[in-house]
């Protein structure tokens, strides 16, 4: 397996990770007032917009040849680290 398609699995494996504590966080959003609920709302699809921009990215190295998908990493991990940030402040304000 090449170093791209190593990163790539290890990349879609974290989107899956991170949309399972996405829907995890959406579940728990019933328990809060509505005012509450509509925020995290708000959170939650700032979240969805950043992983569909990770998962774009992603999607276009996939496509990048092998030496054009490692100029591109850059892009993919900036993508990452700002889902990263949205579903860690998210978590931390629910555990409030």
């Amino acid at each position: 397996m090449s170093k791209k398609d190593e990163y790539f699995t290890m990349m879609e494996a974290q989107i899956k990770k991170w949309d399972a504590e996405v829907d995890k966080l959406r579940a728990r959003s019933h328990e809060m007032s509505a005012e509450a609920r509509a925020k995290y709302d708000d959170q939650i699809k700032a979240m969805r917009a950043s992983r569909d921009a990770a998962h774009k990215k992603l999607q276009e190295m996939r496509t990048a040849s092998e030496s054009a998908w490692q100029h591109m990493q850059t892009g993919v991990d900036t993508a990452w680290a700002s889902m990263k940030n949205a579903l860690d402040k998210a978590s931390s304000q629910f555990k409030k």
